[in-house]
This record gives C-alpha cells, sequence and structure tokens, in this order.
C-alpha cells in the first residue's frame, strides 16, 4: 500500500513546466515522469498554497462540484521555490493512467467502435458540462478534442481551457459532425440530424441538448437487460455505546430484482445523541419510503427532470417531518436532531443519488473509484466559493462542519443534491456513513473488496461484511453503515436487436443562436419537457397566402402609426407641426381636454423582469429620487446557496451577470456576477474577508431553528462561518433566490462596455497558451 501512495501522478500547467524535461527533480520534491506528468514523491506533506487564488485558477475551484470530470488543483510550486522561470501549478484527478505512466485516450480516438450507448453517454456528458463551462468561461475546453479524455464510460478533463470569447453550440455541433463518420449506426442518422440543429441555432441551451440526447439515450437503453442486487449493513462500531446509524432495506438483508421503486438503497447517520439521533435516520428513512411508493416509476413515466425534482422533494418532507418534531418537543441547539442521507435510486437506463450532509456515494466500474458526492462541509463550500484549494480547506479549523443536514432547520434552506448517470456497463455504487469512508478508507479498499464483485468472485453480501469489518479494525471510531448496489447491464443479442434511432423534433421555432454567449431557458421551458413522443416537425413557416397582402397592409399602418407616435414625442419639430394641424382642425382645445391641471411626463418603464437566465446582464433599480446606493434597493448577496449568511451587498445602479441558475423546490437561486458599480458608491466598497479562517463559528442571524455546535464525541451540525457584511466590488459573486431578485432588478441586455466591467472575458488569461 505504502508503494500505491507514493505514485500521486499530477498534470502540470503554467510557465515554469516548460524547460522542464523527465527526470528532473522539481523544488526536491515533484519528479518529471514525461512532458508535463510528474509524481509527488511526498504526497503525505501538504503541497505549497498560494497567498491568493488567482483568476486562472478559480474555474477549477467553482467546478469543484463537477470533479467527476474537472482536475483540481493539488497546490502550487513558485517560481522562489524551484528557481524556474515561472509558477507551476499541479492537478491532481487528471486523466493518467498509472499503470502506463501515460494519458488517458482521447475521446475523438475511443470514438470509433464504442458502443452506441457509450457513445450518446459521452455526448451527455458533455451537454451537461456545457452551461457550467459558459459561466465559469471556459467552455472552449469542450472544443478542443485533445483536452477531452475518457475513462471507460467517464469524460474526464486534462485541463480547462479559459475562452477568448464565449463559445455557442453551433460551433459544438461543427466538432460532433466530424465524429459522424465513426458514430455507431443505430445511432449515425440521430447524431446528423442532432448536429444539423446544433448547427442552425435550433438547439438553443445545453439544457436543451441534454433532453435530446436524454430521448435517445431512453429509446437505446431499452435493448439492454438489467438486473439490481442491493445489500445493505449497520454496526454501531467499537467507540459507541449505540447506533444512531439507519439503512433501507433493512440491515442483513438482500435485494435482487429489476431497477424500479424497489431497487433503492438509503444510508442516513443520526445527528443529536442518544434518542435524538436514531430517531432522526429512522423517521428519514420511513418518509422517503413512503415517498418512493407515490412515484409511478415505469417506463411510461420516465422524466429525468421530474423525478429529480420529486427526490428533492422528499428529501425536504423528511427534512421537515424531523425539524417538526424537533419544535414540538421544543428542542433547542445541541439537543436538535437530525441526520445525513445518501440515497440512490436505479431506474430504467439510469441511476439516481440524492445527498445531503457527509454520507457518501461512490462509484465503481471496472476502471476505476470515483466519488460522485460532495461533502455539504465549510471546507467543500470554501473550494466552492473560490477562496482556498481543498487541501488548504481541510487543513482549517472546522473544515469538517456540516452546513446542512435533515431535520436542523425548515426546508427552505435545504437544498439536497440529487445525481443521475446513465449506465451503460456493470457497475457497483456504494453508499456509506462516514464511519467508512474517513481516512480514505474507501480509496485504499476498493480494488480488493469491491472491484470482484464485478467479476463474480465475490457476493454483495460478504463485500458489504468486510467493508463494516475495515471500517471498525481501521477506523472504529464511529457507527458504520453500507449499501452496496450492484448494476448489471447486458445488450441483448450483442446488439443485433438495436434499430437506427432519429433525432426528436423540437416543439418550437428556431431562433438564431447568439454568437457571444449561451442564453439557457428555465428547466420550465416547455421546449426541454416536451414529450419525447411529439409529432410536431420542426420546419420553415410559410405564411399563408390568402392572407399575405392583407397581414402585410395591417404591419405598414401599425408601423407607421408606431413612427407617428414615436415622432410627435420625442422629434419636437415634429410633435409642433403636428399640434399645429390640430389646433387648425379641432380648435385649441383639440381632442383632449387641458383643463388647468398640468399635464404629466410619461416615461418609458422598462417591462417587469419575470425570470432571469443565466448569462442574462441586469442593473439593479435607483430608488425612486435617483439615490444610487439607496439601502431598500440594494442586492443582498449570499455566500452560498440556500444559506442565511450574507456575504455582501450590492448598490443600485449596478450591474451584474447572472453566471448560474439553481432550480429547487423552494424556489430558484441565481449566481449573480457583480460586473459593475456606480462611481459613485465604488470607492467605499471594501473587499469582502476571504474567510480563510475557521476559527469564529456562529449560528445564523435568521435562523428559528440554530444549528447545533459540536458535542464530543458524538458528530453534529456546525453552523455557518460567519462572513461581515459589506459592498462587493466588481468581479465577487454571490448567491439570491430569483424571487428577491425580480422586484429590484430591470433587464439590461446590452450593457456598454463599462457597465459590463469585470464580466468582460480577458483573451489574455489563458496560463496554458504556448
Amino acid at each position: 500500500m505504502q508503494n500505491s501512495v507514493a505514485k500521486h501522478y499530477l498534470w502540470a500547467l503554467g510557465e515554469g513546466i516548460k524547460g522542464c524535461k523527465p527526470g528532473d527533480l522539481i523544488a526536491g520534491r515533484y519528479l518529471v515522469k514525461r512532458d508535463r506528468l510528474l509524481v509527488d514523491t511526498q504526497p503525505e506533506q501538504l503541497p505549497e498554497q498560494p497567498e491568493e487564488i488567482p483568476s486562472v485558477v478559480t474555474p477549477y475551484l467553482r467546478l469543484f462540484t463537477y470533479q467527476l470530470h474537472v482536475p483540481q488543483v493539488y497546490g502550487l510550486v513558485s517560481s522562489q521555490r524551484s528557481k524556474l522561470s515561472g509558477d507551476i501549478w499541479l492537478l491532481e484527478n487528471a486523466p493518467i493512467l498509472k499503470v502506463t505512466e501515460s494519458l488517458m485516450p482521447e475521446l475523438a480516438d475511443s470514438w470509433k467502435g464504442a458502443a452506441a450507448m457509450r457513445q450518446l453517454n459521452w455526448l451527455w456528458q458533455i451537454a451537461q458540462l456545457w452551461q457550467p463551462c459558459i459561466a465559469q468561461g471556459v467552455a472552449s475546453t469542450l472544443l478542443t478534442p485533445e483536452l477531452l479524455r475518457v475513462e471507460g464510460q467517464l469524460v474526464r478533463f486534462l485541463e480547462l481551457q479559459p475562452d477568448r470569447k464565449p463559445p455557442n453550440l453551433s460551433q459544438l455541433g461543427k466538432l460532433w459532425q466530424q465524429w459522424l463518420e465513426d458514430a455507431h449506426p443505430a445511432i449515425a442518422n440521430f447524431l446528423r440530424q442532432l448536429c444539423q440543429q446544433m448547427v442552425a441555432g435550433q438547439v438553443r441551451n445545453g439544457e436543451q441538448l441534454m433532453g435530446q440526447l436524454d430521448k435517445a439515450l431512453a429509446k437505446c437503453g431499452r435493448f439492454y437487460d438489467r438486473h439490481v442486487e442491493i445489500a445493505t449493513g449497520t454496526d454501531v462500531g467499537r467507540a459507541r455505546a449505540h447506533n444512531e446509524d439507519a439503512c433501507y432495506p433493512p440491515s442483513g438483508t438482500v435485494f435482487s430484482g429489476k431497477p424500479g421503486s424497489s431497487a433503492c438503497a438509503i444510508v442516513c447517520d443520526g445527528i443529536g445523541g442518544q434518542d435524538g439521533g436514531e430517531i432522526a435516520s429512522e423517521e428519514a428513512i420511513a418518509v422517503l419510503r413512503e415517498k418512493l411508493e407515490q412515484m409511478p416509476l415505469h417506463q411510461a413515466n420516465w422524466d429525468p427532470l421530474s423525478l429529480t425534482s420529486k427526490l428533492q422533494r422528499a428529501a425536504c418532507a423528511a427534512n421537515d417531518k424531523i425539524a417538526g418534531r424537533n419544535d414540538s418537543e421544543h428542542r433547542q441547539g445541541r439537543q436538535r436532531m437530525g441526520t445525513t442521507l445518501v440515497m440512490a435510486l436505479a431506474h430504467i437506463h439510469e441511476l439516481y443519488v440524492a445527498h445531503v450532509g457527509d454520507s457518501r456515494a461512490y462509484w465503481i466500474t471496472r476502471t476505476g473509484c470515483y466519488q460522485v458526492t460532495l461533502d455539504d462541509d465549510v471546507a467543500c463550500r470554501e473550494v466552492r466559493l473560490g477562496y482556498s484549494l481543498y487541501r488548504d480547506a481541510l487543513e482549517q479549523v472546522a473544515a469538517g462542519a456540516l452546513i446542512q443536514a435533515l431535520g436542523i432547520s425548515s426546508s427552505n434552506t435545504l437544498h439536497p443534491t440529487v445525481q443521475r448517470f446513465p449506465v451503460d456497463e456493470d457497475c457497483v455504487l456504494l453508499l456509506c456513513s462516514d464511519g467508512l469512508s474517513d481516512k480514505d478508507r474507501v480509496e485504499e479498499c476498493w480494488e480488493t473488496e469491491i472491484l470482484p464483485i464485478l467479476d463474480g468472485s465475490i457476493n454483495v453480501a460478504k463485500a458489504r461484511d468486510r467493508l463494516i469489518e475495515i471500517a471498525n479494525t481501521r477506523n472504529g471510531h464511529d457507527n458504520v453503515t453500507v449499501a452496496l448496489i450492484h448494476c448489471q447491464a447486458h445488450l441483448r443479442d450483442e446488439g443485433n436487436t438495436l434499430t437506427e434511432l432519429s433525432v426528436a423534433p423540437l416543439d418550437t421555432p428556431a431562433e438564431p443562436i447568439i454568437d457571444s454567449e449561451d442564453l439557457p431557458t428555465d428547466l420550465n421551458d416547455p421546449t426541454i419537457l416536451s414529450d419525447g413522443n411529439s409529432q410536431a416537425k420542426t420546419q420553415l413557416l410559410q405564411p399563408e397566402k390568402s392572407k399575405s397582402s392583407f397581414s402585410l397592409l395591417l404591419k405598414i399602418v401599425f408601423l407607421l402609426g408606431l413612427g407617428g407616435v414615436f415622432a410627435y414625442f420625442f422629434i419636437p419639430p415634429v410633435g409642433r407641426a403636428i399640434d399645429t394641424a390640430g389646433e387648425s382642425i379641432f380648435g385649441k382645445g383639440g381632442l383632449i381636454n387641458n383643463g388647468s391641471t398640468p399635464q404629466k411626463t410619461v416615461e418609458s418603464v422598462p417591462p417587469p423582469v419575470k425570470s432571469l437566465e443565466t448569462g442574462s446582464f441586469i442593473e439593479i433599480k435607483s430608488s425612486a429620487g435617483g439615490e444610487l446606493g439607496k439601502e431598500g434597493d440594494r442586492l443582498d448577496l449570499r455566500v452560498a446557496m440556500g444559506e442565511l449568511t450574507v456575504k455582501g451587498t450590492v448598490p443600485a445602479g449596478s450591474v451584474l451577470q447572472v453566471t448560474n441558475k439553481q432550480l429547487t423546490p423552494q424556489g430558484n437561486w441565481l449566481e449573480l456576477k457583480v460586473c459593475s458599480i456606480p462611481e459613485i458608491v465604488r470607492s467605499n466598497s471594501p473587499k469582502p474577508n476571504s474567510n480563510k479562517d475557521f476559527s469564529t463559528v456562529s449560528k445564523p442571524a435568521v435562523n428559528r431553528s440554530p444549528a447545533v455546535a459540536t458535542p464530543s464525541p458524538s458528530p453534529t451540525v456546525k453552523p455557518t462561518v460567519e462572513v461581515g457584511i459589506a459592498k462587493l466590488p466588481a468581479g465577487e459573486i454571490g448567491w439570491i433566490q430569483e424571487q428577491a431578485a425580480l422586484s429590484k432588478v430591470v433587464s439590461n441586455p446590452t450593457p456598454n462596455p463599462n457597465q459590463q466591467g469585470k464580466c468582460v472575458v480577458n483573451s489574455d488569461s489563458n496560463p496554458n497558451a504556448n
């Protein structure tokens, strides 16, 4: 085991690596194996960390949620320490084959000969990553074939490519067209039609693209035979007097059957001490089982967006049941009970994973073991906000404190994560409490204890028992709960039954794609949620000949009338000429009663904003008196989605851009980037504390059910980190509920360069340009 620890492979970026050659030892620690591929010979030592996070690194941190695909920043080798010509940034979890010490194959090279569903799965993952990459200014990565690597069914990025100009889906369609020749015959026609839609601008955003690929995946998935085995177990461990964990199916049982509502596993790790955590975990499972039974999970009703939303609402229902019991029993502070949650559901051709807290899900295939959930703790939040590298965040005080769990407060502030994964090969999903996952025990033992399930040399029940034994002997400090889900997927008759797919029609007329950005629609847009069996065709609409002349005449009259009104009000000479003509015909009173009351000035008022989309620009309304920075007209941005802690305020007159939009059962949340603020308030806008010191921990100011401080030795929910409220400078990012923003902003679709400010893409920011 020590041997494998020493082989910690890294990918290098920056000017400093250009002068290095194989065999060089950088900073006395990093051995160059081949071009830009290094081995850390001292992985037990914390790598050098930057004092401030530069902009070239920020996208990696903000995309931490997509760690399955995006490598993470391991550390820095500064030019001062290495004596090289420039700094080196080190990426971990890069697509590197440890056995051969080489890079994983490019997607384009692996494309030929791949199964139909595998090809669709790769494209679906790219579609899923499109909008997040657009928001972070790195969507060019998806257009650069040498950066797109594959590891089995997983698409992996070698590094991120900053955008010189935001790309659009038309460019992505042109790239995919290059792969048409080697597309599987069953999907070649579908892919050709889809690429045509993309190039023509008929597919306008990543969500629509995913919708088209979802329909193809569902059709392709029908030609697979699927079987699911589940084994669960929970144990009190070596150090605890009682077990606060719970699982479903009940501990010690094994389920075997087809995907559906019964093919579900749940792991909950209770919080709150005796008669607290164990009640919360059992309550959560009871509510979730009830909600699952109410879901019509059969193939005819397959709708991934709807099911995702239902799973989120189910988690919120479990939360409210526990929180309600806390309130009715007048539990406060440390006495409030709660629980973490990780749940997996096999449905048709997909796996769905719902998650709250720090219990984890790991996805094991023949090519690797991947952690698919991100802990809801302070350390991960610091990375997602771009404040800290993960290894640095783990070293700080309160790094492991939870920022959310079921039952601690109202579901208005709860944001369960639900992910889904198309399955095109045999795999195992491991759900576990931190009794097993602590100290990287899963990463240590997956090859010997879990991987053999896939070749049949061990069954899920024996593997479960071995994992519980490992948790007790190598960790032992906590209760341990394990669920193993073995998913088998076999194409019938070697794929001979696959029929050719065609692209699903789009139900709305095509709109031209915008060159500067990819503007998504709301996920409730009927073009995304439309029935895959719709018979509507995308076509060029021709005017009816019998009505064309009359329609044209009406339009001309309308435009002339509109032009006259505009000229009357906004071109004084024209207005005076019309008034004079009116007086000569109708007299001085005219048609309008000009009494003694002064005529009110009519001002052009922008229409109310009903929703805000990713990529759009908005401006905060000024007060009625035109006072910039008036408190009532400011926006208070939160440090993270769903949190009460205010990161800072943005004054009236500021221009912001929507960089992310998340739909939750309690309403939509927006991530906003401050592009520019008015000159009058810019000078007294201090930069907010980067909040890297986690030692100051206090409960949120507006939380009826305060978070629980950590007793010893039981795990508990820690409150969020308090951040001083300040005016946010341009370039900062924060979150706000969409409804809270709508009444205070107006749309600004074409801000001038000064208003765009920090939202203008810096074309010289690519650290990897040669």
